[in-house]
């Protein structure tokens, strides 16, 4: 699924887009595919770049619980 996919627990981690690295919250970006030269990847990217990826219509933290839950299930079939 393409954009912000989930909320993990905080870590110290280099973020990918920004390339900031701290203890932060974690957050599973995916990328937009175009097979086969960019396939699917997702990447682990900061609370600042995930607000700034998922726009501002719809606040992150109201949709965020709800796509982390659906993340962990698809994670736990593979």
């Amino acid at each position: 699924m393409y954009g912000v996919n989930a909320k993990l627990s905080r870590s110290h981690f280099k973020c990918y887009m920004c390339r900031i690295t701290k203890a932060q919250d974690v957050y599973i970006w995916g990328n937009f595919a175009i097979p086969p030269e960019h396939p699917y990847k997702e990447q682990r990217i900061c609370i600042k770049c995930a607000k700034r990826e998922h726009g501002k219509r719809t606040k992150l933290d109201e949709i965020i619980n709800e796509r982390t839950k659906i993340w962990l299930r698809k994670q736990q079939k593979k």
